[in-house]
Order: structure tokens, then sequence, then C-alpha cells
């Protein structure tokens, strides 16, 4: 183990808790629950034992793997670090990334599969499209796989915690290798996603590391964002100013707001401050994505980079997990306390590094949201009482966590079982007619109106739509902000595909669908903001 280790993924002594995991998933002892730090090589630990097989020529464990992740960006980032550590074994294994932007293997078959809970789901059920006439193949690959669920605890919903519950029972009683990773599961969660499954103690790994690094936690008296207005103290900015910075915001209005009154006090250009979240159209988003890793210390081949520049990311929770890099400060918004240690995760990452984490309140007027108000007060409670909180210590982490009380909906979890079992038997071939969360999206694909030619108005628009890339210039949101956008006048054309003509085309609003698409104006879209009107509390 500690051979292939050092010479395919560049790690000379490996954690306990990956050789533990090297062990059981040899000795085919399934499924694994990992709870481990952030940092601690999950990723390399969940991939190692599958790789040894293509070394040794021996596939004893699956045939190929799906790497499951709850958000996109991290399917993107993740996919590219396996490419790496894949490319020191053999240029012949395939790599491949499917979910809504980049849907590279809809039928599940590559060797290694990294892909969003949604994709994984509708490939399950046979739900998806994209797979036309073959909709047996992607149920048939994940039976034929080892499954990894990365992350599993970032969903805080019970509906999802419902359907990832009711997909493990499955996978468990048709035998199919699973493991759930999280750095920050509530043992509340634990409990009801593995309540009908039997679960050792030896297949249940905890693992702990030596604290190599610290972060200084303080408690902030006002709100980052209050009336309207940013309250960033000039002492902050300072620090800011003089600090790899991220600066992680709730909701998407406030960290435009954020991002806006920091670059303009600073006086910053494009080059030194990046704003992410998830109203960014494919390709802005993938160029900032980059960015950002290019302005905070990161790691690339194992060692670690820092750029020479300053550098500041403000970001909503898409940069809470699985991102790897390191920033000097960190300023967040109050969360419950498992995000708050996903935060905490990306500042001081690296081994005899100090941080400093700088905790905001949020007003009670809707502040709270997207999270639950209980779980927000539990948190701040927990902190006020816990001065000398170590976020860096595990043990301590744990405890953490543990006052939140996450868990899947019992009568959920059973409707829902019943109906993936139907969609296998009947193949159903409508996504919209199952789906991950309970809010449902809609797509904003943002076209130039000044790129259309034509007499008419209504040609110059559906000949600006046939300008566009409408995979690119997509955007997924929530319906709930959708209606917002409608009610407001700012989106006011849905798109519909008309088969005779083979293109799109622009039809007025008369009700709004889930999973249809939607023009936006380019006027209503900066390639460095995101969607620039205001959707309300919507993330």
């Amino acid at each position: 183990m500690e051979g292939f280790y050092k010479t395919y993924l560049s790690i000379e002594n490996p954690f306990s808790h990956q050789a533990q995991f090297w062990d059981l998933v040899l000795s085919d002892q399934f499924p694994i629950l990992v709870k481990a730090p952030t940092g601690s090589g999950k990723t390399e630990m969940a991939i190692a034992p599958f790789l040894r097989q293509f070394v040794e020529g021996r596939f004893t464990i699956a045939p190929r793997l799906i790497y499951v992740l709850p958000m996109r960006v991290l399917v993107n980032t993740l996919a590219e670090r396996i490419k790496k550590y894949v490319s020191k074994i053999s240029p012949f294994i395939s790599v491949k990334i499917q979910h809504g932007d980049v849907p590279n293997s809809p039928f599940f078959i590559a060797d290694i599969v990294v892909t969003t809970l949604d994709q994984f789901l509708y490939g399950f059920a046979r739900s998806s499209k994209q797979v036309g006439k073959h909709i047996d193949m992607p149920a048939g690959a994940i039976a034929s796989s080892l499954v990894i669920f990365d992350e599993a605890h970032m969903y805080r919903d019970e509906f999802t915690f419902s359907i990832m519950r009711a997909l493990l029972e499955i996978l468990y009683q048709s035998k199919i290798p699973f493991v759930v990773m999280t750095a920050t599961m509530p043992e509340s969660l634990e409990k009801s996603l593995f309540e009908n499954i039997d679960l050792s103690k030896k297949q249940k790994i905890v693992g702990d590391l030596p604290i190599e690094s610290g972060v200084k936690i303080s408690l902030a008296e006002e709100p980052m964002y209050n009336e309207d207005e940013v309250n960033i103290s000039e002492e902050i900015l300072q620090k800011i100013k003089n600090k790899k910075t991220l600066i992680v915001v709730n909701q998407v209005k406030r960290a435009q707001k954020v991002y806006e009154e920091v670059k303009n006090r600073l006086e910053f250009n494009n080059n030194q401050i990046v704003l992410l979240h998830s109203r960014f159209i494919k390709k802005d988003r993938e160029i900032l994505e980059n960015k950002a890793l290019s302005l905070i210390p990161h790691k690339e081949n194992g060692k670690v980079i820092v750029p020479e520049e300053l550098g500041i990311v403000i970001s909503t929770q898409v940069l809470e997990a699985g991102i790897d890099f390191s920033a000097e400060l960190l300023l967040t918004e109050v969360a419950p306390a498992d995000a708050l240690i996903q935060r905490a995760g990306r500042c001081a990452r690296y081994k005899e590094e100090n941080g400093e984490m700088i905790i905001f309140p949020v007003k009670d007027d809707k502040g709270f949201l997207p999270y639950e108000k209980d779980y927000i007060a539990k948190t701040i409670e927990w902190l006020n009482n816990h001065p000398n909180f170590n976020i860096k210590d595990f043990s301590q982490a744990c405890d953490f966590v543990n006052i939140l009380d996450y868990r899947a909906n019992d009568y959920e979890a059973r409707d829902t079982l019943i109906d993936l079992y139907e969609c296998v038997l009947y193949a159903d071939e409508a996504p919209k007619n199952i789906q991950l969360r309970n809010g449902k999206p809609i797509y904003l694909v943002v076209v130039d109106l000044a790129r259309g030619e034509g007499r008419k108005k209504e040609d110059k628009i559906n000949d600006a739509i046939a300008k566009t890339n409408i995979r690119e210039n997509t955007i997924s949101v929530d319906i709930g902000v959708g209606w917002k956008l409608i009610k407001d006048n700012v989106v006011n054309l849905r798109l519909d595909f008309d088969k005779d003509k083979k293109r799109w085309v622009a039809r007025e609003i008369n009700e709004v669908v889930p999973f249809s698409y939607y023009l936006l104006d380019i006027n209503y879209y900066n390639s460095f903001k995101g969607v620039t009107p205001d959707a309300g509390i919507f993330i």
C-alpha cells in the first residue's frame, strides 16, 4: 500500500484511516462509512484501492468507479485531480464528467465517472432522455460499479436525505459496493441514513489527524451586510489588503454587494478579486473558478503554490467544500456548524499555517436563509459557550456538528423507495417525474438580443437565439428565482425547441414550468457578477 501511495499519489506516509480503508475494500467489506477531517486525503483514499486494479491487472473490486458529489463545481475540480493521478498509471484509463453542463458519460460506462447526485439518481432510475433507447445501460453500469458518495452531509434537506437514504438501501440490498464519506455529518444523520443498513463498527472509519495548523476564531458584533449596506470596518479592510482572503456570504445578492464594496474600497482590478456563485453561465464560471484557485495558495502535484500578488475570493456556498486551497484570512457569515467547519477547511489548510476566521452574524429578517433559523441559533449559542474552541481539532469539530439534528424523513424515504422501484421497473423516460430536491429548477439562457437580425422584433429575437450556444450560456436556478425575475419583468420570454424548424424559438410566458428554458437579456448579466437583478433571498 505504501508503495502505491508514494508512486502514484505522491503521498509518502498514508494516514491510518487511508490504511484502514484500503484493507476493508480489498477484503470486500461494504458498505463503508468514513468520517475524517477536511484536507485528510479522503479523495486519494477512495480511489487508491480501485486504481491499484489497473496496476495489477486484476479487477476484484469492480470494473468501474462512480464518484458522486453534491455540486457541479466540486465535480469539475475533483475530476481534474483524479486525471492527474490516473495519468501516472495509464493513458487508457478514462475519467469522464457527467452533469448538466458536461454530460460526457450518460451511460456511466467510463472507467471513472465523476457525477452529481442528481445525475446518479436519473441514471439509476433510467429517467434521462440523453440515453435514448438505451435506457438499461446506466442502471446496469451502476450495478457493476464501486460507488463513492463524497461530501454526503452537504444537502441539508430532509427530502434530499430521504432520496439518498432510499438509494443507499437499494444499493445495499442489491449488494452493490458503496462508500459514504464526510467531514461533518452529525450523528443524527448517520443513524437516519443507515437505520436499515447493517454497518459494523469495523466498517465505520473515523480518521483523525495531528493538529498541524491553527485558525483563530472571533465573532463580529455587527452583520457583514445590513440595511442594504456592507459593514466591513477599516481595520478588517486592512487585513484583507494584506492577506490572501476568502469571504463567504450566504446569499447571492449579499455576495455581489460585498464584492462591489471591497473591490471599490481597495481599488482592486478583476485580476485581483473574484466573485463566485451559482448564477454564472458555464463558460464564465469555469474562468472564474480557475482564477479563484490562482489567487489563493493551493497545491499542485503535492506542492503548495503561493501566488505573489494579493488575492480575494468572494463566494457563496459553492466553495464551501472540495476546493483544495488555503486562505490566510476567512470572513464568513454565520452558518450551521457543519458549514462553518467546511469553510474553515479552506483557511490555514496546510501544515504549519496559521489563519484567522471572523464570523459575522446575520439579520433576523430572513438573513438566516437559506438555512434553518434554529440551526443558526444553535450554532451561535455553542460558539458563545465555547470561546476556546479549536476548529482544527476533529474531535471538537464533531462535538460542534452534533448539535445539529439532520435526518431523513422516514415517511418520505419509504415513499421515495417505491417511486424509485417503479421508475426502474417501468423505465420512466421523463426526468421531471423524479426529483432530488423539494425545489425544482428552470434554466435561464443569456442571449445578446442586439445580435439579432430581421425586419420584425420576433425575427430579431429568434435570430439572436440561433446565434447563441444554449449549453454554454445557460444558468440553472430555483423556480423561485424564476418567479421573482418574471414578476419583475426581467424575464418575459420562454424558449421552446421547434422540432419542425429544428431550432429554439421564443414564446410568451403563460406559466412558469419546471425544467423549462427562459430568455434572459444579456443586459441583465455581467461576466464578473453574474445575474444582476435582485432575485430576493434565493441563493
